[in-house]
């Protein structure tokens, strides 16, 4: 799952790590952690005193963020919870400063069901606490993404690590990982979003949108929002 990944997948996690506020003690929820991708970006942030949760659906994806932290010597700062972004979260003694959503709630295809995600979302959250999600786009294009992976792997680590991607890794990236992505999407099986479309669930959610951004070759939008306090 990591080494198909492409690297213009990581690049928005960068960009979703850069944007957080500074703070030795933030508490952050990453809701849909998968196997935990996003510990490579924050274990910095991490062994210098943020908190971090990693919640997913699956099992497996649990006890890999669980394996990830303890390979990355930040295992005493990382919990992991199993749980569905639907129903109510089991951390209702936490309140997060920050809820992270990177490619999670598009899963979620009716309006319905995301209401009820970012509502659970939501109940967990410091007041004035930040959302920062980044969902697919109309626009999702499978070849486009891998075209800007190889473009930022040739950038970030040489021509030889870019030939090996480009011929290796990531056809098999495009055909078995993308492509049904692509066409979930199409089908409206999972949900693709406008640039409006994707404020306005923020905002109807109850948070003042602070940012939206085109990221990921144009396939998707990442957005910051901020809890309105009542």
């Amino acid at each position: 799952y990591d080494r198909l990944s492409p690297e213009a997948y990581f690049e928005s996690m960068r960009r979703v790590v850069a944007s957080l506020p500074e703070g030795d003690s933030l508490s952050l929820l990453d809701a849909g952690c998968g196997s935990g991708l996003l510990l490579r970006f924050l274990a910095d942030r991490i062994k210098e005193g943020m908190i971090y949760t990693g919640m997913d659906l699956l099992d497996s994806g649990v006890e890999a963020t669980r394996q990830r932290a303890e390979e990355l010597g930040i295992a005493e700062r990382v919990t992991c919870v199993q749980s569905d972004l639907a129903s109510p979260l089991p951390v209702d003694a936490v309140k997060y400063d920050v809820v992270v959503g990177h490619f999670s709630l598009y899963t979620l295809a009716s309006d319905e069901l995301r209401k009820f995600a970012l509502e659970n979302l939501k109940s967990v959250m410091q007041p004035e606490g930040l959302l920062v999600l980044v969902n697919p786009s109309v626009n999702y294009d499978a070849s486009l993404i891998i075209e800007q992976s190889i473009q930022l792997v040739g950038e970030r680590y040489g021509p030889l690590v870019a030939f090996v991607k480009q011929y290796l890794v990531y056809p098999f990236t495009k055909a078995i990982g993308l492509r049904f992505i692509q066409k979930q999407l199409r089908l409206g099986i999972w949900k693709a979003y406008t640039r409006e479309e994707f404020a306005q669930e923020i905002e109807r959610a109850g948070f003042e949108v602070q940012h939206v951004e085109e990221v990921y070759a144009g396939s998707a939008f990442w957005g910051i929002g901020r809890q309105v306090a009542n």
